[in-house]
């Protein structure tokens, strides 16, 4: 987590060098020979606005409520777990990031945005996902330089991912008559990815829809910055009622850019 000091956030990242130059080898008494320094790279992303309002009629919070000692404090608690949600929708969305206008609000750029130097596609309702697929973008990711260990995906592809032919072994727990077939630890040979399922995942943007995406990345390679941290804001009252605002302002800092990639638009039946 750190801290956003902008709307326009901005942070530095930099790369290991060791694909040409000197250091090779080295000959005996050889005077040192400088290689040439590369500068840092400035990435940014725009801060994003999520709020959740609600507001309670005084008729309605003093009533009784089967269950409930304040139906204010009810739909607060209710209203802080929706804010969370779609703050892990935006976070995860695969839409660009847009500076917004006096009719559009600021965007920022998810993760799913980033992840686009290494990605497997398929066609919708016809490419299902399968294990060479998955290693394929595994070897992207790597051969860029990075090295994934956690894969986000939806219901379906988490499926297909348990049902990788070298992992189907269906395990009968005799103790307490349990049939387990699933994955959620997956030895690659490049790390080992740890596989969650996410009902929130929807590809390149929410009007998308793009149920057959996934997002495979080292968590390490992002990071959560808030302008404003969430907090609640009460409103002013106009009459018989009570009105109140939560709201945060983020962004997402992508640390890494080569140590992760995307599955967009594989089959989900």
């Amino acid at each position: 987590m750190g801290k956003a000091e902008n709307t326009y956030h901005q942070w530095l990242t930099d790369t290991l060098g060791g694909s040409a130059g000197s250091g090779w080898a080295v000959a005996e008494g050889e005077s040192a020979i400088h290689y040439a320094l590369s500068d840092k790279t400035r990435m940014a992303n725009y801060t994003n606005i999520s709020d959740r309002s609600f507001m309670i009629s005084g008729t309605e919070e003093a009533a009784s409520h089967y269950g409930l000692d304040s139906q204010y404090a009810y739909q607060l608690e209710k209203a802080m777990k929706e804010l969370k949600i779609i703050m892990e929708r935006v976070l995860l969305d695969g839409s660009a990031a847009s500076a917004g206008s006096n009719s559009a609000a600021r965007t920022m750029r998810g993760a799913l945005s980033f992840a686009s130097a290494a990605s497997q596609s398929g066609a919708v309702s016809v490419s299902a996902l399968t294990e060479s697929i998955y290693n394929d973008l595994c070897t992207s990711i790597f051969n860029n330089g990075g090295t994934p260990d956690t894969t986000f995906v939806g219901g379906f592809l988490k499926r297909r991912i348990s049902a990788f032919a070298s992992n189907n072994t269906r395990t009968l727990e005799m103790k307490d008559k349990r049939l387990t077939g699933v994955v959620s630890i997956y030895e690659s040979d490049f790390g080992t990815q740890e596989i969650v399922l996410n009902r929130w995942i929807k590809g390149i943007g929410f009007a998308a829809a793009d149920n057959g995406c996934g997002l495979v990345t080292a968590m390490d390679a992002f990071k959560l910055a808030y302008l404003r941290k969430p907090f609640t804001n009460p409103l002013a009252n106009d009459g018989d009622r009570r009105r109140v605002q939560l709201l945060v302002e983020y962004t997402l800092e992508n640390l890494n850019p080569v140590a992760c990639g995307r599955l967009s638009a594989f089959a989900t039946a």
